[in-house]
């Protein structure tokens, strides 16, 4: 049997046509947003997978985490926290120091 492999898609990733119109309209507003398919956030031999639909507009699209920056990521790492799923303090920010064990 194959072992998988997991790999980040390049930030310019167009393989969904939508989301690299949806990207382009978005770099010409928000030019200092990431605007770009988002990296995995944690192990990638984590036995739990959370998965998004795309990156949250004012959440992952604007700062390169999934679920981070919008309401979804406050939920969704409260929650975390409060099962013991991750450690640090989640502060709607990439540099705040939340992992995930």
């Amino acid at each position: 049997m194959q072992q998988a492999t997991t790999t980040d898609p390049p930030t310019d990733c167009d393989l969904c046509p939508r989301l690299v119109d949806y990207r382009r309209e978005l770099r010409t507003k928000k030019p200092d947003w990431f605007n770009g398919a988002v990296p995995s956030f944690g192990a990638h031999d984590a036995w739990l997978l959370i998965v998004g639909l795309a990156p949250g507009a004012t959440g992952a699209n604007r700062t390169a985490r999934p679920f981070t920056g919008d309401y979804a990521g406050d939920l969704l790492y409260q929650t975390l926290a409060a099962y013991g799923f991750s450690k640090g303090v989640y502060d709607r920010r990439v540099d705040d120091g939340l992992e995930l064990v």
